[in-house]
């Protein structure tokens, strides 16, 4: 049972989508909805165990480091480079089988990545870096 509410005055429950402003396909969209939105977005599901200490202190610690290295619901507050540098980190950690973390996914298994999944958001990391390039390029041309 998911709690659809903020512990302890965390800031978020944004309606904001996901990556506003990249051009994701659904495909991946929906691995970032099942595997990175609890801790790297403010649309987390706050499991009903985050309301009694001690787990709510380190659940909450846990979601505020996420969200300070990689904030899904204000992608669009970055510039393209900030971008591009997410960009080449989540392929990087998803490489390295970094995330989720071990411990994330033995409580939420449905998070675990497939190979599949890796390879479909790496790819799209590749795509999404080259796109914004272009776009740097052309505006800088003009």
């Amino acid at each position: 049972m998911w709690v659809h509410r903020l512990p302890h005055g965390l800031a978020g429950g944004s309606g904001a989508p996901l990556l506003r402003g990249a051009e994701i396909p659904g495909s991946v969209l929906a691995v970032f909805n099942h595997s990175c939105i609890d801790c790297h977005s403010e649309k987390t599901r706050w499991p009903w165990y985050s309301n009694v200490a001690p787990a709510s202190w380190l659940i909450e610690r846990d979601v505020q480091r996420a969200r300070s290295h990689m904030n899904l619901s204000r992608w669009d507050s970055l510039d393209s480079a900030a971008q591009r540098t997410l960009l080449t980190a989540i392929a990087t950690v998803i490489e390295n089988r970094e995330m989720p973390p071990s411990q994330y996914v033995m409580a939420h298994p449905q998070a675990r990545l497939s190979a599949a999944d890796s390879l479909r958001v790496i790819e799209w990391t590749h795509a999404e870096r080259r796109r914004l390039r272009a776009f740097a390029s052309a505006r800088n041309s003009k």
